[in-house]
């Protein structure tokens, strides 16, 4: 069991979603230029694999973000689509509000998911009509090698910029961080399962994920050549502030069940 509690990342509201792009916003906005725990606002078509998740179930409705992988499919994590019903994915922009608006036709959560340990935190979101790849929509690859520690990754998403927010950001926003070992990242939670992977800040400035980030894109090579090699899962419920180091689930881990359910 984890000695500190884990806060899973979804992002709860209720809201009303039309089939439109031009869709009014369905939560509400963050003051304009707030960013993601001590990190930086993207620029358009910076992270073009980036999608935003408003899914929904029959009594209520959250936030999370998600990877393109292909034109059908999306990679996100198992607590985000964990008792939903469907999903609205958002794409091509960094306002989360603002881009292609698509449906989902099927959601699948890994079959072993756990939600008290978040064992097994992967999901997938199939399209009901394929994305349009090209320009600010482009799938991401998907690392076969896991992920080691010391190593630079950069995450992305709409997240709660700070621990006494109340809202999604209205623009995507990023934050470079290093991977620790899971030995020291046990220093923090007391367990650490071995699909996880933890990540800290670089230097002494807290950086980190927040609630509206889960199940998006974590990246090595950004800027060059990018390769999916986690997915955001969890931070410590001491706060996104706190300094602990927030929690992944290893891509390379689960290449198998993705390609067994998408043929990628």
């Amino acid at each position: 069991m984890f000695r500190f509690a884990v806060l899973c990342l979804c992002a709860s509201a209720t809201w009303a979603l039309p089939s439109s792009p031009a869709h009014s916003k369905v939560l509400p906005s963050k003051v304009p230029g707030a960013r993601i725990i001590n990190g930086n606002q993207a620029a358009e078509g910076q992270f073009p694999w980036q999608v935003a998740l408003f899914l929904s179930s029959s009594e209520s409705t959250w936030f999370c973000g998600g990877s393109i992988i292909s034109e059908e499919w999306i990679l996100t994590s198992g607590n985000c689509i964990n008792g939903a019903d469907s999903a609205t994915i958002v794409s091509g922009s960094t306002d989360a509000y603002g881009g292609d608006v698509s449906d989902s036709s099927r959601l699948i959560l890994h079959e072993d998911y756990d939600n008290d340990l978040l064992a097994n935190n992967i999901g997938l979101i199939r399209l009901r009509t394929p994305l349009n790849l090209g320009g600010n929509t482009i799938a991401v690859s998907l690392s076969s090698e896991e992920l080691g520690e010391n190593v630079g990754i950069t995450v992305s998403g709409w997240g709660l910029t700070s621990d006494d927010g109340t809202t999604i950001s209205d623009s995507l926003n990023y934050v470079e961080l290093v991977t620790i070992s899971n030995t020291e990242c046990k220093n923090y939670y007391g367990s650490i399962l071995p699909e996880m992977v933890c990540a800290d800040s670089p230097s002494s400035q807290v950086r980190s994920t927040c609630t509206g980030d889960s199940g998006g894109p974590v990246v090595i090579n950004a800027g060059s050549n990018p390769v999916h090699v986690a997915i955001a899962s969890f931070v410590s419920t001491e706060g996104c502030e706190s300094g602990a180091p927030s929690g992944y689930t290893r891509t390379a881990v689960y290449r198998d069940w993705i390609q067994n359910h998408t043929g990628l």
